[in-house]
């Protein structure tokens, strides 16, 4: 399906579930999933990213502006949800792209469903758990002290001083429940499914996965492991970057991924 929209925030019916989207930009459909710290609404990866693609980029049940339904406790289950709302947006041959816990649900939903899956893109994903190295604790922390796990510097990314602003009492409220929430579907076992390689075998899809190098969280091990679990996937390591590379090095994340998706037919 390809649709032609400007960027706005709208209410999703999912089951009974109001899902906020935010959503933008014309062209395929791409379906992008954040981390664990929630949504900030519409940001510059969604925008550059629209200038080719439709952009849809939801808050996650139990995240943001969109409840938890009392079902929902589990990765597994956010990947039911997920592919529930994807078959409200009636999508066919669709992008699917996240970040974080929310790269660990699209394998998820990708391991369930991928015959819709035109492409796959992972960026520093949980889901897989390293061998050698750990995944670092970011839920008994403060929120300094994870802004500064999340870059390998934070003298090169854009608007730095705007994200690491002080929260204001709603922000911070939000911030909290976001983070309960999170806890809640990735604490045990921590931001992993040992099962997850295994599903993986069977996902023939075109896939993408992005790292950066130094991400102090979850190990560049880990994306190889997803390499060597799917059996089409790419690794594309950006040095000097942290786990967020499409925050922190927009242009180097940007070129490797329009490579990518411009690549497949």
């Amino acid at each position: 399906m390809t649709t032609t929209m400007s960027k706005n925030e709208s209410k999703l019916n999912v089951g009974g579930t109001e899902v906020q989207m935010f959503s933008g930009g014309s062209g395929p459909p791409l379906v992008y999933l954040h981390g664990a710290g929630g949504t900030s609404g519409w940001q510059t990866h969604h925008e550059d990213l629209s200038q080719r693609y439709t952009v849809y980029a939801p808050a996650q049940p139990g995240f943001n502006g969109t409840p938890r339904p009392d079902w929902i406790s589990t990765i597994t289950d956010m990947a039911h949800f997920n592919l529930e709302m994807i078959q409200v947006l009636g999508l066919e041959e669709y992008i699917l792209m996240g970040s974080s816990m929310g790269g660990w649900l699209s394998a998820e939903m990708a391991a369930m469903a991928h015959r819709n899956l035109k492409a796959l893109v992972l960026i520093d994903a949980a889901g897989v758990r390293p061998v050698n190295g750990e995944i670092t604790e970011i839920f008994m922390v403060s929120a300094q002290t994870r802004a500064g796990q999340r870059f390998f510097d934070t003298s090169q990314v854009p608007n730095y001083e705007n994200l690491n602003r002080e929260m204001t009492p709603e922000e911070a409220l939000v911030e909290h429940s976001n983070r309960e929430m999170a806890s809640r579907l990735c604490w045990k076992p921590y931001l992993h499914n040992p099962s997850l390689p295994h599903y993986l075998t069977k996902v023939t899809t075109p896939t993408l996965i992005v790292w950066g190098k130094q991400d102090a969280i979850i190990p560049l091990e880990c994306g190889e492991i997803y390499q060597q679990a799917l059996p089409n996937a790419k690794l594309e390591v950006i040095d000097r970057c942290g786990h967020s590379p499409q925050v922190e090095k927009p242009p180097e994340f940007n070129k490797v991924v329009t490579d990518f998706l411009s690549g497949l037919s």
